[in-house]
């Protein structure tokens, strides 16, 4: 086994499995998100009117997930109350994971559904990520170094330096202060030239 992709959220990992983790060198993919977007539309969590978030969605998306049916079929559901409970657990898996020391990088499955918002739930994951104990420059690192490393591409990808794609966004607001931050994109670079200014004028960060 290369990697394991999803949370471990059965119960708390065990040192025995993070020794064997290490030594055989298994990356892991948390895919938080996962879980948050499974029960969140249940509720009306603060980023469902957040602009970059809205701008993110397939067309009669936020219709559907705004009705009340949509709602009351989400709090119903079975799943839904299975991944409330497991998100702590895989929470506390991530930051326990980190910490000795094994490679841990960014995925979200997102546009698996509609519901799971491609270009959103990558900033998503990294508010998770700080939630579960890592700082934002270590939640990003996981994004960009380390992703490169599990896909050895790193000779090309994933940091800033010379020789390397020139691709990254700019954004407006420091995101070591506030990993929300990163939903603050001023432009986009591939290949050393400017494809985009972002997906909003204004985008701000959402606060809860």
């Amino acid at each position: 086994m290369d990697v394991i992709a999803h949370s471990i959220r059965d119960g708390e990992v065990d040192n025995a499995l993070l020794s064997e983790m290490k030594n055989h060198h298994v990356a892991y993919i948390p895919t938080l998100s996962l879980d948050d977007f499974a029960f969140a539309y249940g509720g009306s969590p603060a980023w469902i009117s957040d602009p970059f978030f809205r701008a993110a969605l397939d067309p009669g998306v936020l219709e559907m997930i705004t009705s009340p049916e949509y709602r009351a079929k989400t709090r119903a559901n079975k799943v839904a109350a299975l991944e409330t409970a497991a998100l702590p657990v895989a929470m506390t898996n991530l930051k326990k994971i980190y910490d000795a020391g094994i490679l841990v990088t960014l995925g979200t499955d997102s546009g698996a559904t509609p519901v799971r918002v491609q270009g959103f739930a990558e900033h998503m994951e990294l508010v998770l990520m700080v939630q579960a104990g890592l700082t934002p420059l270590q939640a990003i690192s996981v994004a960009t170094k380390n992703a490169a490393q599990l896909l050895r591409i790193a000779d090309n990808y994933g940091t800033l330096e010379p020789g390397k794609k020139a691709n990254f966004i700019v954004l407006e607001r420091d995101p070591s202060q506030d990993i929300r931050n990163t939903q603050t994109i001023r432009a986009v670079w591939k290949n050393g030239a400017r494809v985009s200014d972002g997906p909003l004028e204004s985008a701000q960060p959402t606060t809860a």
